[in-house]
């Protein structure tokens, strides 16, 4: 996984390599993945070199951390961490547009 992973998936027309990305193992038959992709694509990846998800936890987006969030919950982003979304993004605050 941290140089990329070969998925091919003739009935979704899919032939691609993932980005590379970080992994540690957490035990026996855990382990925690760090990249920017889909969770769809972390598991393809997973089943690609033979694992099984059973759980997959979204803890972060970006520089916002989730908590205990509940699935479909929201909350306010504001302060330092929303000035740090928009740098992150490469927007203004407030503008949605881009840095120029």
């Amino acid at each position: 996984m941290s140089r990329g992973v070969h998925i091919r998936d003739r009935e979704k027309n899919l032939d691609a390599v993932t980005r590379p990305c970080k992994v540690r193992k957490n035990g026996k038959y855990t382990f925690s993945i760090i990249l920017t992709q889909l969770n769809r694509q972390i598991r393809r990846m997973c089943e690609a070199l033979g694992y099984k998800v059973t759980k997959l936890v979204r803890i972060r987006i970006m520089n916002v951390e989730l908590g205990s969030l509940k699935s479909g919950a929201v909350r306010k982003i504001e302060g330092q961490e929303l000035k740090k979304l928009y740098e992150q993004a490469g927007t203004h605050e407030g503008t949605g547009g881009a840095f120029e």
